[in-house]
């Protein structure tokens, strides 16, 4: 079951058991109570149906911000400009599962710290080109590659970077991108991601060249290091040497 069948699965499910409570205890149903009961029975079930933490944020979210959309007389195109927007942004989430994440300053410059000289550097899902950009400003003598799917994204990312010769800005899934002739490559995704980008690792990265996951472990390959960052989220640097 795909993680979008889960998620309205899911909602439909606490959806249910809120309005049985409803009616055993008497209480009328009001459109905000009830979505925000949803979101919080949902939230607490997600870890048993998706993985990452976010997915907690998203089934909170989700009934209210139906209840609240019900509740606004915008006209029909609004919406359609939204639905719009989030294709461009988050077009390809469900086929991916990779949601859109920003690196902060704070693990760019750890990432740094261990990315030799002049070396090749590749992101994989680089969102709006935020690693490249930092290291075309504080790293100049690193060659950078940035690869992304989504449109918003990878259309920001192309306006950060059009004055930035050392940085190279494409438009592809990360899954077809190849890794031959790179030092170092870096990866901030989701944990549904990271079997496969493991095997992808393993067949073409070149040996001796360094693999840094921002905050997701590979199942059953416990890093060569782990970097704390030090931020608010808790995040922190893997590394795999192969």
């Amino acid at each position: 079951m795909s993680q979008m069948a889960r998620l309205l699965a899911l909602q439909g499910a606490a959806c249910l058991v809120v309005l049985a409570g409803f009616i055993l205890t008497g209480w009328p149903v009001q459109p905000i109570p009830f979505a925000l009961l949803v979101g919080i029975s949902a939230a607490i079930a997600a870890p048993w149906l998706h993985q990452g933490r976010w997915w907690r944020l998203i089934h909170l979210l989700f009934p209210l911000a139906v209840a609240v959309a019900d509740t606004l007389a915008w006209p029909a195109w609004y919406w359609g400009i939204g639905l719009i927007a989030l294709l461009l942004l988050y077009g390809g989430v469900v086929k991916s599962r990779v949601p859109l994440f920003l690196s902060n300053a704070r693990t760019l410059a750890l990432l740094s710290e261990h990315i030799p000289p002049h070396a090749r550097f590749l992101d994989l899902g680089a969102g709006t080109g935020t690693v490249l950009a930092w290291l075309a400003r504080h790293r100049p003598d690193v060659q950078s590659c940035g690869v992304e799917t989504a449109w918003l994204p990878w259309l920001i990312g192309r306006l950060r970077l059009r004055s930035r010769p050392q940085a190279s800005w494409l438009r592809r899934d990360l899954f077809s991108q190849p890794l031959a002739g790179y030092d170092v490559v870096y990866a901030y995704l989701s944990p549904v991601a990271m079997p496969a980008l493991w095997d992808k690792i393993n067949r073409e990265l070149p040996p001796g060249a360094l693999f840094v996951s921002n905050s997701f472990a590979v199942p059953d390959q416990p890093p060569l290091q782990r970097l704390e960052v030090g931020d608010w989220k808790g995040s922190e640097l893997l590394l795999w040497r192969r």
